[in-house]
């Protein structure tokens, strides 16, 4: 996906350059990302640096739209809002790695800051004054209006008078600034239907109808998709409670152009692209929730997927299709890359042709250390069709290395440094995790057990149901004691 969505964003789109000074990073990569939709998360990568020993980096990408992108630099997380045919210098903090411990755990949280921005020039090269630029803007606004949020959703909780929460949210908008910045005014609008959210004055059709009904959409304003996400959370299943036909269209007749006709008749969705985009929301959301078929779910992003009329919303299907599948039993895993042993760049592809044991661990954690001894018994005994791999979350090739050579285990050890986001790829959230594939590369066992939890009687199991556990056995590739 990455291919088309690139494609699609170059389109008319303008260099936005970032460049500024700092020595201490000397050696480190900068990768800028940003996230492409809001159901799915689904996050691109948009250009990486390596800033040089001078300290002095630049980076450039094209840019279509107003969006939010970030860098993770060490324990940081640091957001930028910047516009098509921009330039920006910027101050990095000072730099902060993560320990080894922060870098292994996969619940890590980094610590989000806005960037040190130290001159803005637009597109025609013109520097921005500070206070008209659209970070400041932003910034400024947020410092007035997370507190007023956070006190009344307490004060709705708490069963204030509405006529006080009105005034407070109608005293908010009186106030709302007039700036020649559209993202920004749309940014500050959409915010004060936030208040709106929180204060529980607005249901979901007065919402819609006051922010949404005959509003273009604005998939890259994080206010707009902020307050369409909390809007039409569960839609699908409010809508079934008064007309449970779309049991029948979704679960059944799995129709894209039935689903728009049902939801129609509702009046709160009265153009195809808000229509759609709900829609595809709740596709998403309802898969995780199991009140929908999930077959009729996977049909009905398919059919989005190459019959929408709208080119984002097709490159958004497929996102949420790719996400929703991406460790689903009977559908290929993520593909990665990554050095193993001898420092070797292999791919999943590569294991194909065997079944594959694949496991997130590190060489220095105990429960990981027992896994190992448990694996290469059974290493030892199927070895004929079972391969094992170890993605291995050391801070260093090196170790790794050096543990695989000690240790005499002849499985493959794969760094994960060549694709760090390999661990949220595959929802690594302790150690050890692992999945078991098939030598097509599907996923058999998602998750897989580990050693310890009958991990052979469990695959035993999985091979005798399809037949092949006896065929290994006259093949000579399994011994019965």
């Amino acid at each position: 996906m990455t291919f088309v969505l690139m494609s699609f964003y170059q389109s008319a789109a303008q260099q936005v350059t970032i460049s500024g000074t700092a020595t201490e990073y000397a050696g480190c990569v900068l990768t800028f990302y940003s996230i492409d939709n809001h159901f799915s998360n689904t996050e691109i990568k948009l250009a990486d640096c390596t800033v040089p020993l001078n300290g002095k980096f630049t980076v450039s990408f094209p840019c279509k739209e107003t969006r939010l992108i970030y860098t993770n630099p060490g324990i940081f997380k640091i957001r930028l809002f910047v516009e098509p045919g921009f330039s920006y210098e910027v101050k990095l903090p000072p730099r902060t790695d993560k320990t080894p411990e922060e870098a292994e755990s996969p619940f890590f949280e980094a610590v989000t800051i806005y960037m040190n921005i130290l001159l803005v020039s637009d597109n025609n090269g013109q520097k921005v004054a500070p206070e008209k630029e659209l970070n400041y803007l932003i910034y400024m606004f947020d410092e007035y209006y997370n507190p007023l949020y956070d006190q009344l959703a307490v004060d709705a909780a708490r069963r204030c008078p509405v006529a006080q929460l009105d005034a407070v949210i109608h005293n908010f908008r009186e106030q709302l600034p007039r700036t020649g910045n559209l993202f920004f005014n749309q940014y500050a609008f959409y915010h004060s239907g936030l208040l709106y959210y929180a204060a529980q004055r607005g249901g979901m059709k007065q919402i819609s109808r006051d922010y949404f009904a005959h509003q273009p959409v604005l998939y890259n304003n994080t206010a707009y998709m902020e307050l369409f996400n909390a809007t039409f959370d569960r839609y699908f299943w409010y809508f079934g409670r008064a007309n449970d036909a779309i049991y029948e269209v979704v679960n059944r007749q799995a129709s894209i152009s039935g689903l728009k006709r049902l939801l129609a008749q509702d009046g709160v969705l009265p153009t195809d692209s808000l229509c759609e985009l709900v829609i595809l929301k709740n596709l998403h959301d309802e898969f995780y929730a199991d009140r929908f078929s999930r077959g009729a779910l996977l049909q009905l992003l398919d059919s989005a997927i190459v019959h929408s009329k709208i080119e984002r919303h097709r490159v958004i299907s497929g996102e949420i299709r790719s996400k929703i599948t991406k460790l689903l039993r009977g559908f290929e895993p993520p593909s990665f890359e990554l050095y193993n042993q001898d420092s070797t760049l292999v791919s999943l592809q590569d294991y194909r042709g065997k079944y594959l044991y694949l496991l997130f661990c590190t060489t220095q954690n105990f429960v990981c250390l027992q896994q190992y001894r448990l694996l290469d018994d059974l290493y030892k005994r199927h070895n004929k069709w079972l391969n094992i791999v170890v993605v291995s979350i050391d801070e260093r090739l090196q170790d790794m290395r050096d543990f695989r050579q000690k240790s005499g285990y002849q499985w493959d050890f794969l760094h994960f440094a060549n694709d760090p986001d390999i661990l949220k790829n595959y929802d690594v959230r302790i150690f050890p995790t692992a999945y078991f594939i098939n030598p097509e590369g599907k996923l058999v066992l998602s998750p897989a057990p580990t050693a310890e939890d009958r991990l052979e009687r469990t695959l035993w199991l999985e091979l005798n149901s399809i037949g092949l556990w006896q065929e290994y056995i006259r093949k000579g590739w399994i011994t019965v004691d």
